[in-house]
């Protein structure tokens, strides 16, 4: 190996004692770490305000079969799906999609022998309603671990009141 001259060796010597630049280094390896978590923290907060409007919704639209009057312009059915895709609907603006299954069972042993109708029932009828969303990451940070969609899902299962 060359012999370094003593030029050569007083510059390196000069160059590892100095500490500018240091912090700009250690940013360059922290702040990807950083942002990542800034990003999921958001991604987690978000999804959270999804699952918290999807459960409102199931529980409004429950409430149009808990009530003893029929809604005078259209149908328990329509009325319930009406609210939901009101709760829902501004998911659907960023690519969302609101799936709405309502089965209606004549009394609760119908429901283990899985004998329903698809519509919001009469009165005294049990009504199943599943809610199901199936929305895009907000932040990408989900695909890092293989996840494209997040789904939310609620079922109610509520009796319309005689």
């Amino acid at each position: 190996m060359r012999a370094r001259s003593p030029r050569t060796r007083r510059l390196l010597t000069r160059l590892a004692r100095d500490e500018r630049g240091v912090s700009a280094i250690e940013f360059a390896f922290v702040a990807p770490v950083v942002f990542i978590l800034i990003l999921g923290t958001v991604e987690v907060a978000l999804d959270m305000i999804v699952d918290a409007s999807v459960q409102f919704a199931a529980q409004q639209a429950s409430r149009a079969g808990l009530t003893t009057v029929a809604p005078s312009d259209s149908t328990r059915d329509a009325e319930a799906r009406r609210i939901i895709n009101n709760v829902l609907g501004g998911w659907k603006n960023i690519g969302g999609t609101v799936d709405i299954t309502t089965r209606a069972y004549s009394t609760y042993n119908d429901i283990a022998a899985n004998n329903y109708q698809d519509t919001m029932g009469g009165f005294g009828d049990v009504v199943l309603y599943d809610i199901v969303v199936t929305m895009p990451t907000f932040s990408g940070i989900p695909k890092l671990f293989g996840v494209d969609t997040m789904t939310f899902q609620r079922s109610y299962l509520v009796q319309n009141e005689k």
